[in-house]
């Protein structure tokens, strides 16, 4: 029986440092919420392969520190929480295991199956998933930008595994993931794409004989130069794939044709899903701590203060508790022992005086 062939010059494999530091996100639902949501928490777990639980069952009695308790043990780092209540649907990101934890109301969205029956010819290649995703922030930077964009942007950026340009293969980049903040209606707006390239120069009849892997069918066409002229005109597409837009090739890209140096269109083909994000506000935390930013409510320094104060006062009160509890675990347990040494002491007295 014939074995699989191994690749060993192309393939290689990362060292145990390189696969701790390699992100790894969990994206779990909480509470109960309804078809719809449940198909877009699917649809984000699929943005965030290869590195999540694409089928992963959340129970309903799961808590966070039932995840915070299992995160050591498979290298998780951050935590997408989806919610929904009777005003919309709720997303948090947190990092583990003590935070900050970002709180989004997700105002739009829209499934990726939704995205792809807009298109007319849908991108339903599934290699794309074998590699993490090319991460875009567009519009988080400037000097008007809060302290809260600075989280966002570390947030955002630590949630996908760092890329070195000097190393990396072309070939591994194949989706693009978009954050772009609107300043007019203050969302951030998600959206999720599949990097495609194509011949440039030529018309749709010649690009299909060129990529495709079969030949077109041409029999109703007399000659080769009717297929071709057909589509003389160019069309939208065509013209897009201008110079202004194509590419030197440094490396092979996926695909037929597309080698060194050669001359290809780059297209962005969504794949879903959608996301209008709000920023409500931001714990120091893993959903907990103190509130560092919030979009609604200000509160005065006084007032900050006085709640880390109590903040303060609760976490010496847990931990009196704490240590209470475990005095009292380790007294029941040396009277047991004690009681144990009483019973055999007794039971080898009466031993020797029957004897």
């Amino acid at each position: 029986m014939g074995h699989s062939r191994k690749k060993k010059r192309t393939h290689v494999v990362p060292t145990q440092e390189e696969l701790a530091q390699i992100p790894r996100s969990l994206v779990v639902r909480s509470g109960e919420m309804g078809r719809t949501v449940s198909a877009l928490v699917s649809d984000v777990r699929r943005v965030m392969e290869p590195h999540t639980a694409v089928k992963l069952r959340e129970r309903k009695s799961n808590k966070i520190k039932d995840y915070v308790a299992v995160s050591s043990q498979l290298g998780l780092s951050h935590l997408l929480l989806f919610s929904q209540t009777e005003i919309g649907t709720n997303l948090r990101m947190g990092r583990f295991p003590r935070g900050p934890t970002l709180y989004f109301r997700v105002d739009k969205y829209a499934l990726a199956k939704d995205c792809l029956r807009l298109q007319k010819a849908p991108h339903s290649s599934t290699t794309e998933f074998l590699t993490p995703p090319l991460i875009i922030l567009n519009n988080f930077a400037g000097e008007s930008r809060g302290n809260e964009f600075k989280l966002m942007t570390a947030m955002l950026q630590n949630m996908f595994p760092a890329i070195n340009p000097s190393t990396m293969r072309l070939s591994e980049a194949r989706r693009v993931v978009l954050f772009n903040y609107n300043e007019e209606t203050g969302l951030i707006d998600f959206r999720h794409y599949a990097i495609v390239v194509k011949p440039v120069g030529v018309t749709k009849g010649v690009k299909r004989v060129i990529m495709s892997k079969t030949m077109p069918s041409m029999a109703q066409f007399d000659d080769i130069s009717d297929y071709v002229l057909r589509e003389a005109f160019a069309s939208e597409s065509d013209v897009e794939d201008g110079p202004e837009n194509s590419v030197t090739l440094p490396q092979d890209y996926v695909g037929r044709g597309n080698t060194k140096n050669e001359q290809r269109a780059v297209r962005l083909l969504e794949l879903g899903p959608r996301m209008d994000l709000r920023l409500m506000k931001i714990e120091g935390g893993l959903c907990d701590g103190e509130v560092i930013y919030h979009n609604y409510i200000q509160k005065s320094k006084e007032e900050l203060e006085k709640a880390e104060r109590q903040r303060q006062i609760s976490r010496t009160n847990q931990a009196r508790r704490r240590q209470q509890q475990e005095e009292n675990v380790r007294r029941k347990k040396d009277e047991k022992e004690m009681k144990g040494k009483k019973a055999n002491e007794s039971d080898s007295e009466s031993s020797a005086s029957d004897d």
